[in-house]
This record gives structure tokens, C-alpha cells and sequence, in this order.
């Protein structure tokens, strides 16, 4: 069952109908009781007046003064009886005529009377002139369960009428509440055509944390390929002049030994730039786009990756990370971040490289290593493009730009101080 309106109306009307079946049943328990209890109070009263009426005469009979009798008792079979016992003597009621009730003690139940009456039986133990007197006063009540039937059949009725009423509407008020999702149906077509860059936010409360994530990856997609873009006009731009000096070399009619040197001296930096940039690939992994940075996942795999590349320097890279470190940002973001960082590092370390990640009010990390260093006129300079503090070490300048424009996505910032190993510091601050 994928479809959330089925969902909605089976749930819907699961509920309804207990709902209904619930109120159906207390409803006609409640009244067959206070219909049961009113008939009891009356023939309580009953067997109060007829104890009141008892009476001995001289011959020590007991009797009912018949004056305080009501003539509903005197009628055969008319649905009201009443039986009481003292000394021994039984005086019953003449509506009895030659019927035998089943006289038991529980102060009420039910037995079948004459022609087929069901009857409801009272019963109460008396004291009167120190004798024992036990009064039974018996009732017809198929006229008031015939009563209680129609009104709980015609409840019953009314519940039903009332469940699909409230069904139909309850439908209705699904289908206009789902109406409201047609614009983000026609916004994300528009979406598919180039129409839109992102989904309006004006949407459901229910929906919105999913449109929100969904423009949330549309934006990380469109930082993802305008910093493509860059990487392309960056390697364009890098790849453009020893090219043309090749070709410049190739229309030159003498090869000898300066030629050939010149010709391997810019296929090599060819070559270095082809390897930067799959360096740049194998630092941000594989992944999904979106995928949240778990840094005490990431970063040891992060460090493995960067020995085994300047494996012939054996550097020493540690690194500490804050217990529960958290970040919400883009997973290749972040390691493309790090590992610039890391990389920059490794470069110009001479045997050690350290890394510090902390999550408080957001993530701070600190990279340093013990290399020379760099001069503090030139500290401003490291995050401009293309900028090389020393041209006798392979790269293209670009590392840090890639870092800084990261950063700015973020709205984080970026500072550059002398390390304590002597090299430099690094400390990146990301809200």
C-alpha cells in the first residue's frame, strides 16, 4: 500500500468505525441499566408497601391488608408479582394465579415467567416484630427490552448514517489537503525544463523539511559544478602555455639535446598538472552528493591515503578529534577541504604533520607542520590563485584558492600563523 490517501482513508476509517461501534455500545449498555434501575426502585418502593400492609390476626395467620394492595397485583398474569414468606407461611400474589416462581436470595436477576415473560426479580430480607420476613417482587420487562431493542436499532442506524457521512467528508478534506502538494509537483516539472533553480518553501509544514533538503541539494549540486567549471578553467589555464610552447618547439625545423630537454621539461609539467588533478579525485572519494562529513570516519582514511602518496618522506601525520564530533556539511566539500590542507601540509613538512578537529558552535580544525615556514609578508597572499611561495616545489598554486572558495561557501574564515613546530598554521573556522 504506497498510496498515502489510502493510507489516510483505511486509517481514517478504522477509526471512525471503532469510534462509532464504541459510542453504539455504551450508549444502549447505559440505558438498558437506568431502565433496569428505575424498575428496581419501583418494585423496592413495592416491597416496602406490602411489609407496611402485613398484618396477624387472632388465629395467628398473617395477611395482606388488601387496601394497600395495588390491583395490578390481583390481575392474572399482568407482568407484576410478588411472593413473601414469614413463619413458614407464603402469601402470593394473585397476577401468580398457580405459576411457582424460582425463589432465590441475590438481591436481583432474571428468570422466564408466565407466558414466556422474562421477569426481573427483586428480593430484600426484612425484620418485623422480631420474625424474618423475605420479600420477592418480580416485574415484566419485555415491553421496556422491546424498547431498548428499537432505540438500539435505530441508534445503530443513526451511527452508521453518521460514519459515512463523516467518511465522505473526511475524504473530501484528504483530497483538498493533498491538492495543496500541486504546486510543488508543477514547480519541480518546472525544475526538469530549467524553469527553476529551486522549490518555493510556501509549502505544507508536513512537506516542507522534504523540499527544504531537496533545494538544500540542489545547491550543493550547483556549488558542485560551478567549482568543476573552475577546476576545468584552472587546468585550461595551466595546460595553455606549456602547450603552446610545444608547439612553438615542434614547428622548430633543429632537434637537438636543448630541444629535447625543453620537450620533456614541459611534458613533465603536463604530466604534474594531470596528476594534481586525479590527486585532487582520490582525496575526495567516492560518495553520493549530499552525503553528510563524519569526521571520525573519514579523516584516519583521509590520512592513510596522503602516507602511501609521500610515502618517501615516512612522515609522521597525527591527528586528534573531539569525542561526538558532529558537522551537517557536504561530505566531498569537506574532505576536498581537508585534504588541500593535509596535502599543503605534507608538501612542505620535513617529518611531522599534525591535525586537530574540535565541534564547538561548529567545527574548527588546525593544521600544522614543522617545514620553513612562511615569510608573514606573504601570509595574505597564500589563498590568491595561482600564487607559488616557492616555484622549485611542484604545483600549481591553486590548492589553497580551492580552500579559501570553500570556505567562503560556508561563511567560515581562514587564518595563517607561524607553527610552534616551526613550519606553518593553519586554522580553519566553520560556523
Amino acid at each position: 500500500m504506497k498510496s498515502l490517501q489510502v493510507r489516510l482513508y483505511v486509517g481514517l476509517g478504522a477509526a471512525l468505525t471503532l469510534l462509532m461501534l464504541s459510542l453504539w455500545w455504551l450508549s444502549t449498555t447505559g440505558v438498558n441499566q437506568i431502565g433496569e434501575q428505575m424498575m428496581l426502585s419501583r418494585m423496592e418502593h413495592d416491597g416496602e408497601a406490602l411489609l407496611a400492609s402485613l398484618q396477624k390476626d387472632e388465629s395467628g395467620e398473617w395477611s395482606l391488608k388488601a387496601a394497600h394492595v395495588g390491583h395490578i397485583y390481583q390481575r392474572v398474569f399482568s407482568g407484576h408479582y410478588y411472593l413473601i414468606e414469614v413463619e413458614g407461611q407464603q402469601l402470593r400474589s394473585r397476577s401468580l394465579w398457580d405459576y411457582s416462581l424460582n425463589i432465590l436470595t441475590p438481591l436481583q436477576y432474571h428468570q422466564s415467567g408466565p407466558d414466556n415473560q422474562d421477569l426481573l426479580l427483586w428480593y430484600a430480607d426484612f425484620q418485623l416484630n422480631e420474625q424474618s420476613v423475605k420479600i420477592w417482587v418480580a416485574e415484566d420487562i419485555t415491553a421496556l427490552q422491546n424498547s431498548l431493542n428499537y432505540f438500539s436499532q435505530l441508534f445503530a442506524f443513526a451511527c452508521l448514517l453518521m460514519l459515512g457521512g463523516i467518511l465522505l467528508l473526511q475524504r473530501w478534506v484528504v483530497k483538498r489537503s493533498f491538492l495543496s502538494l500541486q504546486p510543488v509537483i508543477n514547480e519541480l516539472e518546472a525544475l526538469s525544463e530549467g524553469d527553476l533553480s529551486s522549490l518555493s518553501t510556501e509549502v505544507p509544514q508536513e512537506v516542507k523539511p522534504l523540499v527544504e533538503e531537496v533545494n538544500r541539494l540542489l545547491h550543493l549540486l550547483a556549488q558542485r559544478l560551478q567549482r568543476s567549471r573552475n577546476a576545468m578553467g584552472n587546468l585550461a589555464h595551466s595546460l595553455k602555455h606549456p602547450l603552446n610552447l610545444l608547439v612553438q618547439l615542434a614547428e622548430q625545423k633543429a632537434a637537438g639535446s636543448h630541444l629535447k630537454q625543453e620537450l620533456s621539461q614541459h611534458t613533465q609539467q603536463i604530466q604534474q598538472l594531470m596528476e594534481r588533478e586525479l590527486k585532487r579525485a582520490r582525496l575526495a572519494g567516492s560518495g553520493l552528493p549530499g552525503q553528510h562529513f563524519e569526521v571520525g570516519d573519514e579523516l584516519p582514511t583521509l590520512v592513510e591515503l596522503l602516507k602511501r602518496i609521500y610515502q618517501k618522506k615516512a612522515l609522521e601525520i597525527h591527528y586528534e578529534i573531539d569525542c561526538c564530533c558532529e558537522y551537517t556539511a557536504d561530505r566531498n566539500d569537506m574532505l576536498e577541504l581537508l585534504g588541500n590542507l593535509l596535502d599543503n601540509a605534507c608538501k612542505w613538512a620535513q617529518q611531522q604533520v599534525v591535525c586537530k578537529i574540535s565541534c564547538q558552535q561548529g567545527m574548527v580544525m588546525t593544521i600544522e607542520d614543522d617545514g620553513e615556514g612562511c615569510d608573514s609578508a606573504l601570509l595574505s597572499r597564500l589563498t590568491e590563485r595561482g600564487v607559488r611561495i616557492d616555484e622549485s616545489v611542484q604545483g600549481s598554486g591553486l590548492g589553497l584558492a580551492i580552500v579559501n572558495d570553500i570556505i567562503e561557501l560556508y561563511q567560515g574564515e581562514i587564518n595563517f600563523q607561524q607553527s610552534a613546530l616551526g613550519g606553518l598554521q593553519v586554522t580553519v573556522l566553520l560556523p
